[in-house]
């Protein structure tokens, strides 16, 4: 080695840098030169100063980043053999720079001295070899000898592979091109002059700005081009193109020429496309045909023989016929439907019936789609058969169930006496209500003449005494007027359904006490005594609706203290039945009253009643209090009864279950009574909370402060990563779905980039995803632990106790997911449970949508109909969600996300294959379901 290898490193990360110099003294001794850069502005001033024989560059840097680090420097070097460093696992990015002019690149992570000697003396000879190479291009275009020759054999070559090339001149704006490329596109004669221009113009106008980008990408970067577009011929025929080219260059980097080549591809794309569609169809569930554009049957699935009984042998070449036993088919020429799909070039379906090999008749939904060709005329058309012969068979059997019920009601004796019935309840009813009215009108005129008239006598006295007694007047008559309005608000949310009831945790003994001190002055006014009697198994803390309790217990005890001149208003509570989370009480509220006649019993809870009209006159009321609190009762999944004895008394008894507040004994595992620090085993832990959702930093801020954790909040990864580096914690609980930088990528940097011991802080994932190979992933990138949304108290207690105490983890045990079922039932259950027919009715129908959902969808994609998709993904959804298919919503989300942002189409493809696993998974259970609920 005669001279000394001069060599620029830019690089930021000191071990880094001394790192690759002690590699260097091993590899070369005294016989090199380092310079050492550590920003992108600082390499730049070097480079303008020295000459150097090679470059290694990190792009990672604080004044640059990534790929455009990587460019700025070959714009101020372009004639220096680049080595590309890269901190990265992936090889994607030095593979991308290599792409863009870089000789090699090396992964730190594995960097060793003989790999960098390696790359250094092969990256020096190869920037040699190219210089020369570059050097004799002129020379090699002046050599003419077997020119024509050479042409020939060029043109015979491209000929045989539809293959043409072309030439442009850039300095002295000249265009040539070979004879072949002149007929793919589509003169019939060649032509001694095309202009650039003339060529470009073939281009297709759809895609003009994207073929015109491509090349001034390709003269701005002076790098190579490969890329597929369509063009309308001199025919006007369209045709696909795969074009390629490659840029001359002399020293000073201008470009000399342009030479490209341009195949035709037009035949293989239509390949590929069927392809993909025999595909889906095999695949399909339902009969399905590929017709030619004259409506011949060329090609059918292995459902369309299951189906049918027939094979392609017997209906290839044919319209079908044989399946109508002779009729035309959609297929055939004649029929409105194959007029339709040549004319208007869209799908159309419809019903009809079929009959199979062995002579079975069976109905299906057929639908008709076509397949365009280049020019947008009908190429295929494609007929997929959805058996439909149960729902036809249940319609028929429901208009025969239709027309039997209306014979026996117009003929039938019975069914005349029950109208009569109904009609004479439905008078009985209006007489009620009429009543009710009548009663309403009284008892509002009453109070309000009341408020009205004293309130007049007030302003004309002037004695306090009087006043006093006329206030009291009108708080009375206030009162009663409010009763009434409260109890015809209340039946009117209970009519209308709008009524909820809440869950929440509440004190028995405190709602009691309460009602109790509510009551005891109405009691005392009357003489009466009121006591109550509570069973002490009952558990203090209960979990349901105090307020409604409240309500009926008013409304019963205001009752029995109302209807009772002396003696005694008893509440009593006890247990009817107790499991481990649930308690059923029973609720009585005995009175020594006037009790009710016994053949008001049976209506005392009708609305609209009373036990007779001098009640009404007595006591007054709108008689809807017992039947609001009766349906309280029952909305609740209660009962109520009344046991009465006139002139003796009435006892009203309900029950209601209710949740145990199991919440409560579990609090002991995180808050006592007590005040050691034992007793709160992570008292003190200093928590960075990584979150962006308000409400859920809300949320876990204040289980972590129950547990006297000590807590700060981060928005996003970029925040968190500024915190952690002011600030130490003991544990950082990390949402992966973040703005800015997600949560892998702030893991990532934490682990890579921080000193210890903080590059070991304990990282606990949280996130809504609860696949296997998400959680792979999280201790893949470093994480310590997983916990999934809505997380559960004690576990995450458990977890972070964990972690904190270094307890040994071990992650195999969180990959260990088993496979869970695509589809939720759990909704349409609970809303239908009563009605199996309906159930089953509608498995059926989101069976049928999903056995041709990957077709549709895919179909789109490949006609690039992408707003078509996204319509198709709206009317989807409801479907997806009411089935309870989160996997298959998610991924829609995701696709119509990609169209919105127009991503690049590989996007979505990539996707479109995780929606035909989810779909192939879905008909699977569909099937099985369906077996078990028509068994």
């Amino acid at each position: 080695m005669d001279e000394k290898i001069n060599i620029l490193l830019i690089e930021d990360i000191t071990a880094d840098s001394k790192l690759i110099k002690s590699y260097l003294e091993e590899s070369y001794g005294d016989y090199y030169i380092l310079s050492v850069a550590d920003s992108l502005s600082a390499s730049l001033d070097l480079l303008t100063l020295n000459k150097f024989d090679i470059i290694i560059i990190d792009l990672s840097l604080p004044d640059s980043n990534g790929i455009d680090t990587f460019k700025k420097v070959k714009a101020s070097s372009s004639e220096l053999p680049l080595i590309v460093l890269t901190g990265h696992e992936d090889e994607s990015i030095g593979i991308d720079t290599v792409k863009l002019g870089a000789q090699d690149f090396l992964i730190k992570g594995k960097l060793n001295r003989k790999d960098l000697k390696r790359s250094i003396d092969y990256s020096i000879e190869r920037n040699k070899l190219l210089k020369i190479l570059s050097e004799n291009t002129k020379i090699l275009e002046e050599k003419t000898v077997d020119l024509f020759e050479e042409k020939y054999k060029l043109s015979l070559a491209q000929k045989l592979a539809h293959i043409g090339s072309w030439e442009w001149n850039v300095k002295e704006k000249i265009f040539t091109c070979s004879d072949e490329l002149q007929r793919i596109l589509g003169y019939e004669t060649v032509k001694l002059n095309i202009t650039y221009e003339e060529f470009i113009g073939f281009v297709h106008p759809e895609e003009m700005e994207y073929v015109t980008g491509m090349i001034e990408e390709s003269i701005n970067t002076l790098q190579s081009f490969d890329f597929s577009h369509r063009i309308i011929r001199k025919d006007g025929a369209i045709s696909t193109l795969q074009s390629k080219g490659e840029l001359l260059i002399d020293k000073e980097k201008n470009i000399l020429k342009i030479i490209g080549t341009e195949q035709d591809i037009t035949q293989w794309k239509k390949k590929e496309q069927l392809e993909q569609l025999a595909i889906v169809a095999i695949k399909s569930f339902n009969a399905v045909t590929i017709a030619d554009k004259e409506g011949k049957i060329e090609w059918v699935n292995a459902g369309f023989t299951k189906l049918s009984g027939y094979n392609l042998d017997d209906v290839k070449g044919t319209y079908g016929e044989i399946l109508r036993y002779g009729e035309k088919t959609g297929l055939s020429p004649e029929t409105n439907f194959y007029k339709t799909i040549l004319k208007e070039k869209k799908p159309v379906a419809y019903e009809n019936k079929n009959y199979s090999k062995f002579g079975k008749e069976y109905w299906v939904l057929t639908s008709l789609t076509p397949i365009l060709d280049a020019n947008g005329d009908v190429e295929k058309i494609i007929s997929i058969d959805s058996d439909i012969t149960k729902q036809k068979n249940a319609e028929q059997e429901l208009i025969i169930a239709n027309k039997i019920a209306e014979y026996s009601l117009d003929s039938g004796n019975k069914a005349l006496e029950e109208l009569y019935k109904a009609k004479k309840q439905l008078e009985e009813s209006l007489k009620v209500k009429e009543q009710f009215l009548a009663n309403m009108s009284h008892e509002i005129r009453t109070p309000m003449n009341a408020i009205i008239g004293f309130t007049n006598l007030l302003l004309k006295q002037e004695k306090i005494a009087v006043n006093n007694q006329y206030l009291d007047a009108i708080k009375t008559s206030g009162e009663n007027l409010l009763v009434i309005i409260n109890d015809i608000l209340d039946f009117s949310k209970l009519e209308s359904g709008k009524v909820t009831f809440e869950s929440i945790s509440f004190k028995l003994s405190q709602t009691l006490s309460m009602l109790i001190e509510l009551m005891f002055p109405k009691a005392v006014e009357k003489n009466i005594r009121l006591t109550t009697e509570i069973d002490n198994h009952i558990p203090e803390q209960l979990v349901g609706d105090p307020t409604r309790l409240n309500q009926i217990l008013i409304n019963l005890v205001g009752n029995a203290i109302k209807f009772t001149k002396e003696g005694a208003v008893k509440l009593q509570v006890s247990i009817l039945h107790e499991t481990n989370d649930f308690i059923e009480l029973k609720f009585s509220i005995s009175d020594t009253g006037i009790g009710i006649p016994e053949d008001s019993l049976s209506r005392i809870f009708d609305e609209f009643t009373q036990a007779s009209n001098d009640t009404t006159r007595k006591y007054g009321g709108t008689g809807l209090g017992l039947t609001i609190t009766k349906q309280l009762v029952e909305l609740q999944k209660g009962h109520i009864e009344v046991n009465s004895k006139q002139n003796v008394g009435s006892t009203f008894s309900f029950n209601l279950k209710f949740r145990k507040n199991i919440s409560v004994k579990d609090q002991n595992l995180f808050v006592t009574n007590k005040t050691h620090p034992e007793d709160f085993p992570l008292l003190g832990v200093k928590v960075l909370l990584v979150e962006d959702n308000f409400f859920n930093q809300m949320l876990a801020s204040k289980i972590l402060e129950n547990w006297k954790c000590i807590v700060e909040i981060a928005g996003d990864g970029n925040i968190a990563i500024e915190k952690v580096k002011n600030h130490e914690f003991d544990l950082i609980l990390m949402d992966i779905q973040l703005p800015e930088l997600d949560g892998y990528e702030a893991t990532a940097y934490i682990r890579n980039n921080f000193p210890e011991p903080k590059n070991g802080i304990p990282i606990i994932a949280m996130t809504a995803h609860a696949f296997a190979n998400e959680v792979e992933k999280c201790i893949q990138f470093g994480m310590n632990d997983y916990i999934s949304k809505p997380f559960d108290e004690n576990r995450l207690f458990e977890k972070i106790l964990k972690v904190v105490r270094k307890e040994e983890i071990k992650p195999d045990k969180f990959i260990e997911l088993k496979k869970k079922n695509r589809l939720d039932l759990s909704y349409l259950e609970e809303n239908f449970k009563d009605n199996e027919k309906l159930i089953l009715k509608m498995l059926k129908v989101f069976f049928d949508q999903i056995s041709v959902l990957t077709y549709t969808m895919n179909s789109l994609i490949s006609a690039k109909e992408y707003k078509s998709l996204r319509t198709f993904i709206h009317k989807t959804m409801p479907s997806v969600t009411f089935m309870g298919v989160q996997d298959l919503e998610k991924v829609f989300l995701q696709m119509d996300d990609y169209l919105v942002r127009e991503l690049t189409m590989d996007d979505v493809k990539n996707i479109s294959s995780e929606v035909e696993q989810i779909c192939n998974d879905l008909i699977i259970e569909l099937e099985a379901e369906k077996r078990k609920r028509a068994t």
